[in-house]
């Protein structure tokens, strides 16, 4: 984990109530610490002494102020009108009982005169009890800071929450997606292929048949194995494929072949798992079948413009069933079946509107379908 990344963790993590009340009142202390000792006056001949009764008096205020905690959070889910009234009438009355506890504090600090002189009337000339609670609207609104600072707080840290969640919400519809696209198995690729093998064993081609069944199974396995979020080099994919085509070549035979053309710099870069198999069995679909022979399909993979270009391309007939582009692909085109619209919804989820597809007539008759996607490198 990055510097950038700590800092970011531990912004989302709400600290503990008693982490920010402790911290809340030293500052308290802190702060009017070094007003009374460097500023003021009256009380600056005393030094930093002044600490011991501000001590006392940020003690008091921790104390009054504990029990909001539950009191607000009890007053939180009712009516905006009686939160705020909540909030004034007990800041109203906290600042009552600790104003009169803070100024006994600092008049037995400064003059030693304590709750009980004052009961006994061994009061200073010019006292007067009204003295007690002098600052009390002060100390108001400093329990009314402590009360704005819990509610805000608390209000930062759930939209932080709730954003969290919106956020979770949103990638597990992305990876549903994603998985739903990905797992989409071409139902007529199966059944093809379940159909040869079958027939291969009618003939007594026991070997041909299993041969084809453990590729199947091979390709199968990769294709449900893989995390469909995770992207998988072009090496890898190209690997994949060869299975697929391995599996076709046994049910075309000679009117199946096929040709790479993929520059090495192509190879270790990303791409989504299984992306260019549905684009291949485009074209065994719509061209292949539909010869009798000589039938090729091309995949090229070049890097250009710091641009990942991927093209397959076969000889097929039908070429006036081919549109000139697809974004969206035409629902008349018997070229832009569920295996292309899958692959375009795959790109559009992982790349939003940093990709390119297009579907094309070759210059030498059949189709060409073209992919552009950003370089990316494995970690």
């Amino acid at each position: 984990m990055n510097l950038k990344q700590f800092f970011v963790n531990v912004g989302d993590t709400k600290p503990s109530f008693w982490t920010l009340h402790v911290l809340g009142w030293a500052f308290y202390v802190l702060i009017f610490t070094i007003e009374y000792a460097a500023f003021n006056p009256y009380t600056a001949k005393t030094g930093y002494l002044i600490l011991l009764p501000l001590i006392c008096s940020g003690l008091v205020g921790g104390v009054l102020t504990w029990p909001l905690r539950s009191i607000y959070g009890y007053f939180s889910k009712g009516a905006p009108l009686i939160v705020i009234a909540t909030i004034i009438v007990m800041c109203i009355l906290i600042a009552a009982i600790w104003t009169p506890i803070k100024n006994l504090l600092l008049m037995y600090f400064f003059d030693h005169v304590t709750l009980y002189d004052l009961y006994l009337g061994n009061q200073p000339e010019d006292f007067h009890y009204g003295e007690l609670f002098l600052t009390v609207t002060y100390s108001f609104f400093m329990i009314m800071v402590w009360s704005c600072l819990y509610f805000g707080i608390n209000y930062h840290f759930k939209l932080l929450r709730e954003k969290q969640l919106h956020l979770e919400a949103a990638r597990l519809s992305h990876v549903a997606q994603i998985k739903m696209l990905r797992y989409q198995i071409n139902p007529h690729f199966l059944f093809n292929t379940l159909n040869a093998i079958s027939t291969l064993v009618l003939r007594g081609d026991k070997s041909t048949a299993n041969s084809m069944l453990a590729r199947l199974a091979t390709f199968l396995r990769f294709s449900l194995d893989n995390d469909p979020e995770q992207k998988i080099r072009l090496y890898e994919e190209l690997k994949a494929l060869m299975l697929y085509l391995d599996i076709e070549k046994i049910r075309f035979a000679d009117r199946l072949n096929v040709k790479f053309d993929v520059q090495l710099e192509a190879e270790r870069l990303l791409v989504p798992g299984l992306l260019l198999q549905p684009l291949v069995e485009n074209s065994i679909k719509y061209a292949i079948a539909q010869m009798e022979a000589d039938g090729v399909i091309e995949i090229r993979a070049q890097v250009l413009n710091n641009l990942l270009h991927l093209a397959v391309a076969d000889n097929g007939p039908n070429t006036d069933s081919i549109p000139t582009s697809t974004a969206p692909l035409p629902k008349e085109s018997q070229r832009g079946g569920v295996g292309l619209k899958n692959v375009v919804e795959r790109l559009r989820v992982l790349y939003a509107d940093n990709y390119q597809f297009s579907i094309r007539q070759g210059e030498n008759g059949g189709c060409v379908v073209r992919i552009v996607l950003p370089v990316e490198l494995p970690a």
